[in-house]
């Protein structure tokens, strides 16, 4: 038997993109906390911009189109090399700061400013 012609027809694949978000959000969620010296948030503000930033990036991947077609671990691999560039925020630096206005997301300023580490006490 010969099969002349035969055409793989491309597979659609269902993405639960409830989950992809959860994962998503646990890598890049995991990165931030991991470069924060304290391992957590100094507040809730902090939380939510973190988490305004994290949904931002994952909206714009997710209208990039470019999850559709990737398996799982295709996809997972993209969530690791998605690198958002979160702030440092004063409360842990102990570096040159720029001081932004998360709420109306604009940079109060132009002077970087220095900030001394955090003493524990």
């Amino acid at each position: 038997m010969y099969f002349i012609g035969v055409m793989k027809l491309p597979v659609k694949i269902e993405i639960d993109y409830e989950a992809e978000a959860n994962t998503f959000f646990s890598i890049q969620m995991a990165r931030y906390l991991g470069s924060r010296p304290s391992g957590r948030f100094s507040g809730l503000p902090e939380y939510d911009a973190v988490m305004d930033m994290i949904k931002d990036a994952w909206i714009e991947l997710r209208a990039s189109g470019i999850l559709n077609s990737l398996s799982p671990h295709g996809r997972e691999s993209v969530y690791y090399t998605t690198i958002i560039c979160f702030p440092t925020f004063v409360a842990d630096s102990g570096l040159n700061c720029i001081p932004v206005d998360f709420v109306a997301k604009k940079r109060i300023g132009r002077d970087i400013i220095a900030v001394p580490p955090a003493q524990n006490d």
